[in-house]
């Protein structure tokens, strides 16, 4: 069933036709959103993103994969929108940080990629600890 993508309404110019909800909905596909949070601690916003999207999809993972996930080039690429250079920037930026594991296995290599929990927990503590520091020492009585 062919649905046209403009309706027109009634007494408008065509500059002025409405979009259907099909074609807004075609046009805003799903959103790709990241942690504030990974900001400060990957690097930058790529970096933010691409450690966004990794821990939704390891969260997903099966046991027995370890934490270990297989995406492509073009299916991170499909996940996060981010090009090969960002990419490779991102996943360098979160490497140094210690954020996340890569290794190569198999023939032909594929690289797996494996979000360090450990450490992404340390170092959101220790960033809300900054945050937040000193809030224990004001007196909320005297504020009320």
């Amino acid at each position: 069933m062919n649905r046209p993508l403009l309706r027109p309404t009634p007494s408008v110019s065509p500059a002025q036709r409405t979009i259907t909800p099909g074609v807004l909905l075609e046009l805003y596909d799903e959103p790709v959103s990241f942690h504030r949070a990974f900001v400060e601690m990957g690097g930058g916003v790529t970096a933010a993103l691409f450690l966004s999207c990794a821990c939704q999809r390891a969260a997903d993972l099966p046991d027995e994969s370890e934490g270990w996930m297989r995406l492509t080039m073009a299916q991170w690429a499909e996940a996060t929108c981010l090009t090969r250079t960002e990419q490779e920037s991102a996943r360098r930026n979160l490497r140094e940080r210690g954020l996340i594991e890569e290794r190569r296995v198999g023939m032909p290599a594929r690289l797996e990629i494996r979000v360090d929990v450990v450490r992404l927990v340390e170092r959101l503590q220790a960033q809300a600890s900054r945050k937040y520091q000193g809030l224990d020492q004001i007196d909320y009585a005297r504020l009320g």
